[in-house]
């Protein structure tokens, strides 16, 4: 009977035709750090998709893909243009 592993295995990225500079460059940064390049690659490539994430989350705001009943993702607020909107915000901000 196989023993059942439950660990998450990552997974290998190649990037073919870096140019060496940048390579030496990487190589630099997490020497620096005190880490080695995969270490470095995996925290850096790791912060790059949360970037991704929320850069895919203002594109669905912004492409209306998920748009409130009301046809915008802040209700009450369409039709009403942006300076308006900053009167508003001024006046209940100085009646605080």
């Amino acid at each position: 009977m196989h023993a059942a592993y439950h660990w998450k295995m990552g997974v290998t990225v190649q990037v073919r035709d870096l140019d060496a500079t940048v390579q030496q460059q990487l190589v630099k940064a997490a020497t620096q750090e005190g880490l080695s390049l995969s270490e470095f690659l995996r925290r850096e490539l790791t912060a790059l998709a949360k970037h991704v994430e929320v850069r895919e989350r203002a594109r669905q705001l912004n492409t209306g893909n998920l748009r409130n009943k009301l046809g915008g993702p802040f209700p009450g607020l369409q039709g009403i243009d942006i300076q308006e909107i900053v009167r508003m915000t001024r006046e209940d901000r100085d009646g605080r």
